[in-house]
């Protein structure tokens, strides 16, 4: 009998099988490219996070990776109507704003006018402002002069500031002498000052001679001072030690004093000790007044090394000046170690003042713990001259605690001074509680003659 083998049959099941398989993924890209499309449109697919922000995926398969930014810049220049409608559709504010305004800078590089006209059909808010701010950035990088001329008539308030600010930004990547001529020529007003310090610092960046000898030859008035000032701020931000050199030429000059402040309020965070050595090359009747910014600015953020560095410092009127300032900046971030430093210095006058100084400022920040303090620490001299500043200062919201305080002084001159100060303070405020006050207590002859008068 004829035996069927089903082993040649299987085979070429198998067979089958596998080449129906083979063509079926070679088929792939083919069957199903329409739906990865549709699947990639952003209005149908969820946004992927990646540390810089939105990834979005769209039609185009090179988008697929391209952070908010980077899709908005190209969309801008490629797409401007699907550009607008996927940034709208953003949910997230945020996202939506770092979306919009890359989007509209790019837009307005290429075609401002009708970026600028669809930024008009925006609701007044803080988008709106943004995207203003950024298509007059992006239009400036092509025609600065145009978009210059377009805020004059079209913007104003906040807006028309940091837009003319953005216009400076772009135009002096290219051309920084005109952007600051242009900056300088505007009415002496915010705008202006934004302008100018957006040209500014894009020149310093490149040429800061340039930029100094550009200011330098303007002439005298308002518009010299603020270019001379602006050049000060923005070369101390980049770098302050050479903008020394260059300021320390100037300091006797009209606006010296100025630039000198505004070079070390930023050199003395980075580098106090720097800042305080170039004081040295300063005229001799500047230096007082620059130790004295140093050691402020120094005190707020290392008052340890201030302070030791500010000991050794020979006695004169910089002194006088500079252990105040110190021991006033000091006091705002610890008013304990504040005044235990200043109640150790030998006395002097400059003691005296930055003792006054450190408590008034405590006082003012936290009454409750200044009193408590007080209250706490050893009689002595320094404690009634603690006691009756601190009075005083508590007295303006708690006259009679103030009081109470004042009254607790045991130098009997300190004390009739107190309560003679924060009586008549609050007299002033309230003369019928001072008066009941001043029934219920026994107070010498001397200090009752003295109110009465």
């Amino acid at each position: 009998m004829f035996r069927l083998n089903h082993r040649p049959l299987l085979f070429v099941f198998f067979c089958g099988l596998t080449l129906g398989g083979i063509g079926a993924l070679l088929l792939h890209p083919y069957l199903f490219s329409d739906s990865n499309a549709e699947a990639g449109d952003l209005s149908k697919s969820t946004k992927s996070r990646t540390n810089h922000g939105d990834t979005i995926k769209s039609r185009d398969k090179s988008d697929q990776y391209l952070s908010l930014t980077e899709l908005a810049r190209k969309l801008g220049h490629s797409n401007p109507r699907e550009g607008w409608d996927r940034g709208m559709a953003l949910k997230n504010l945020n996202d939506r704003a770092e979306f919009m305004t890359a989007f509209m800078e790019s837009w307005a590089s290429a075609d401002p006018d009708a970026a600028l006209s669809k930024i008009g059909e925006l609701g007044a808010g803080r988008l709106k402002k943004e995207c203003f701010i950024a298509a007059c950035g992006g239009w400036a990088s092509k025609d600065p002069i145009s978009a210059a001329k377009w805020i004059e008539t079209n913007l104003n308030g906040p807006t028309k500031t940091e837009s003319a600010a953005a216009i400076a930004a772009a135009w002096a990547e290219f051309a920084p002498d005109a952007a600051a001529e242009w900056a300088g020529s505007l009415p002496p007003d915010s705008t202006s000052v934004a302008a100018l310090s957006k040209s500014l610092k894009a020149w310093v960046a490149n040429d800061p001679k340039a930029a100094s000898d550009w200011a330098l030859s303007q002439p005298e008035g308002v518009k010299r001072s603020n270019a001379l000032l602006r050049l000060a701020l923005e070369w101390s931000d980049q770098d302050p030690a050479a903008a020394s050199e260059w300021i320390s030429k100037q300091a006797e000059a009209k606006d010296g004093d100025e630039m000198v402040q505004t070079l070390l309020n930023r050199w003395s965070t980075e580098d106090p000790i720097a800042a305080a050595n170039w004081v040295k090359s300063l005229p001799s009747d500047q230096q007082t007044q620059a130790y004295s910014v140093v050691l402020a600015i120094w005190g707020s953020v290392d008052p340890d090394n201030a302070s030791t560095w500010l000991a050794e410092f020979p006695t004169g009127k910089t002194r006088e000046q500079a252990i105040p300032a110190l021991a006033q900046s000091w006091s705002g971030i610890n008013p304990v170690a504040a005044i235990t430093w200043t109640l150790n210095l030998p006395d002097s006058p400059e003691k005296n003042k930055a003792l006054d100084q450190s408590v008034r400022i405590w006082a003012q920040n936290d009454s409750e713990s200044v009193y408590s303090w007080i209250n706490s620490q050893s009689p002595g001299l320094s404690t009634d001259y603690l006691r009756s500043t601190a009075s005083i200062v508590i007295a303006e919201d708690n006259p009679e605690k103030g009081a109470s305080m004042a009254t607790a002084i045991a130098n009997s001159a300190i004390r009739q001074d107190a309560i003679i100060d924060v009586v008549s303070q609050w007299r002033k405020r309230d003369a019928k509680a001072a008066q009941k006050w001043l029934s219920e207590q026994s107070l010498d002859p001397e200090t009752l003659n003295r109110l009465e008068n």
